[in-house]
């Protein structure tokens, strides 16, 4: 018997979709497109670093937590927020 589909599982995709959207957006800019986001969205000391290290450095999270001294989880937190921000622009 098939399960009810629940909300939430329409939210986690529309997430998937907005994530992709933004990640599709960062591999096919250019570099002044990237720069004039960056300009555009506030962000603090910490977002910029992870936004500089996973968007434009392209590194993974688990190597921006090593480096930062912060959890994988947090950076997954501070990339979701990083992302809004991006998609109010776009």
């Amino acid at each position: 018997m098939a399960r009810p589909s629940c909300g939430r599982l329409s939210s986690g995709s529309s997430m998937s979709t907005r994530s992709k959207a933004v990640n599709s957006f960062f591999r096919t800019a250019i570099k002044s497109d990237v720069e004039r986001i960056k300009e555009e969205i506030i962000l603090s000391d910490r977002q910029d670093k992870i936004f500089t290290m996973y968007y434009i450095q392209r590194k993974d999270r688990n190597f921006i937590a090593d480096t930062l001294y912060i959890s994988a989880t947090v950076v997954d937190r501070e990339l979701k927020t990083i992302r809004d921000k991006i998609l109010r622009i776009l």
